[in-house]
């Protein structure tokens, strides 16, 4: 399972759908992946946010288990097809092309997903 910025996120800002994404997370916390593209979107929205709490969220991140995953070659010719053939921000564009990688599902808030050819779980 590949988790989407937008899960964390909702976790650390106690967003409307963080209950969802908190239970998701557990249930599939054996499985977990994420680009390093989408840690840093992460590491800057919290600097931006909560500079106060940076240290404190940075280290809740990386202990969560999550295997983080740097992108090759192949996921950046993935990612380039993908901004040009979804509605998916450039962060969204590496989640889809770590999933298709891995042959997994992605896990995200994010309703732009939807659009995909991959499997995805959304609230």
């Amino acid at each position: 399972m590949v988790v989407d910025s937008s899960v964390l996120l909702a976790i650390l800002f106690a967003e409307p759908h963080a209950a969802w994404a908190a239970s998701q997370l557990e249930a599939h916390a054996s499985e977990l992946r994420m680009s390093t593209v989408n840690l840093a979107e992460i590491l800057i929205r919290v600097r931006d946010r909560q500079p106060q709490l940076f240290e404190e969220l940075e280290a809740k991140v990386l202990a969560s288990g999550i295997q983080f995953l740097a992108p090759d070659v192949r996921q950046a010719q993935i990612v380039a097809e993908a901004r040009l053939r979804y509605p998916l921000n450039l962060g969204d564009c590496f989640a889809y092309a770590l999933a298709a990688v891995e042959a997994c599902p992605i896990l995200a808030i994010d309703s732009d997903f939807r659009s995909v050819d991959l499997p995805v779980l959304c609230p």
